[in-house]
């Protein structure tokens, strides 16, 4: 484990990759991209450079976060962060329109498309949208409409603006924030996630994607295959208490490891490092989703693809504060040290100050993405990321910072299956 980074930068990230490489009794590297790193602003900028202007990249996608869209005016968190509702909405396509101009190959958006407070905007200073009706009858009748269609609203405006990338296909995680909005059968809708509705009849929204033409130019035979994680797999989030085995499973987890609960069910009071993550807003990944996940990965090692995984809800300790891990981070980082000779990296959001770290034991890389939300105007926060052979060229708009990861951990088969083998 390493302790937390806050935001990403080239000196983190290579003073981690040193760490990995001693462990494997590798000499260091030297390399001409590791000042790729973007200063902090408070001023837009204009994207990082590539690694190497002479070499192409054989991939290249879109990605943003934590959007969290609401027709309130400008807030904070419940910490005091500056959150700007509206504002980002307009990054958001800002985002997808330069996405287009890119021409990139795929677009991730790792959740939290909209905000909780769109289930009461009045309180947080909106308007409630009301049809003209006297009767108390009809008036509680169309409150309670209302709300759910300023949710509605919401999300279609945030569909709308990213509707302005076309080029390829728009990968959604979807998190906490859109379940305090929307039943899954609506996310599926909204988003187009591939819910799976398994034996318990309980829909999880895990899923793949393959990109395995690389840009024109190209002379790779790599494939990548993104594996988005539904990381609301086992929560409290619309699951429902009397007959949901996983919402079961999620109360059980909470009354075990956190004393606050159920009587706050969101306060990580006098818990301590990660035991701080059994949060009511939190989840974890149940035995079905992992058993696809191991599955989706071996098929990959099979197939010599490289895998990105992408989830809400961060999994490695040292890229984000202990409140915003997966309940169950343990058995899904596991599973990627077991595939590390597969995996690329992992990238999350939901911890909106970002966060890195490259995981000491299998090299793998554990990113943490800003949120576009907490941007002030002008400034609009996402990433384009340029896959390369031997590594990946991160670059920052906004507050997100640009970085390179270099593969060099995809050389190594994992310990226990150099035994196996």
């Amino acid at each position: 484990m390493v302790d937390f980074v806050p935001c990403s930068s080239s000196i983190a990230m290579n003073g981690q990759t040193d760490i990995w490489r001693r462990r494997r009794k590798l000499p260091g590297r030297c390399r001409s991209t590791t000042s790729l790193a973007a200063e902090s602003t408070d001023e837009p900028k204009e994207s990082g450079p590539r690694a190497e202007e002479a070499a192409d990249p054989a991939y290249t996608f879109g990605l943003l976060t934590d959007i969290q869209h609401a027709p309130i005016p400008d807030g904070t968190s419940f910490t005091g962060n500056p959150r700007y509702y509206r504002h980002a909405l307009e990054a958001a396509e800002h985002a997808a329109r330069h996405f287009e101009e890119e021409k990139v190959q795929v677009a991730v958006n790792l959740g939290d498309a909209i905000d909780g407070k769109c289930t009461n905007v009045e309180r947080w200073g909106g308007t409630p949208r009301l049809a003209d009706d006297s009767s108390e009858e009809k008036k509680s009748e169309n409150e309670a409409r209302s709300l759910a269609h300023v949710g509605h609203d919401a999300i279609d405006n945030v569909v709308k603006a990213l509707s302005h990338y076309k080029s390829g296909r728009f990968l959604h995680a979807y998190g906490n924030h859109e379940l305090y909005n929307f039943p899954r059968t609506e996310l599926a809708e909204k988003l187009s996630i591939p819910f799976q509705l398994e034996q318990t009849n309980e829909l999880v929204g895990y899923y793949g994607h393959l990109l395995e033409e690389p840009l024109r130019g190209s002379d790779t035979d790599m494939k990548i295959r993104f594996l988005i994680l539904d990381s609301y797999d086992i929560c409290l989030l619309d699951r429902c208490s009397a007959t949901s085995g996983k919402h079961k499973a999620a109360h059980k987890i909470l009354l075990e490891n956190n004393p606050n609960y159920p009587r706050n069910v969101n306060s990580p009071e006098n818990l301590e490092g990660v035991p701080r993550r059994f949060v009511g807003f939190g989840g974890a990944v149940d035995l079905p989703q992992l058993e696809w996940l191991e599955d989706s990965l071996r098929q990959a090692r099979d197939s010599g693809e490289r895998v990105i995984i992408c989830s809400h809800q961060p999994i490695h300790p040292g890229s984000t504060f202990p409140t915003c891990l997966i309940w169950n981070y343990e058995d899904v980082l596991s599973l990627i040290r077991r595939y590390s000779d597969v995996v690329i990296a992992s990238f999350s959001g939901h911890a909106h100050k970002g966060g890195y770290a490259r995981d000491e034991e299998s090299g793998v890389h554990f990113r943490c993405f800003d949120a576009m939300l907490e941007s002030p105007p002008p400034i609009r926060t996402y990433a384009i990321v340029d896959v390369f052979d031997d590594r990946m060229v991160v670059r920052g708009e906004g507050r997100c910072k640009s970085d390179v990861y270099d593969f060099d951990h995809l050389d190594f088969l994992p310990e226990e299956e150099q035994i196996c083998a």
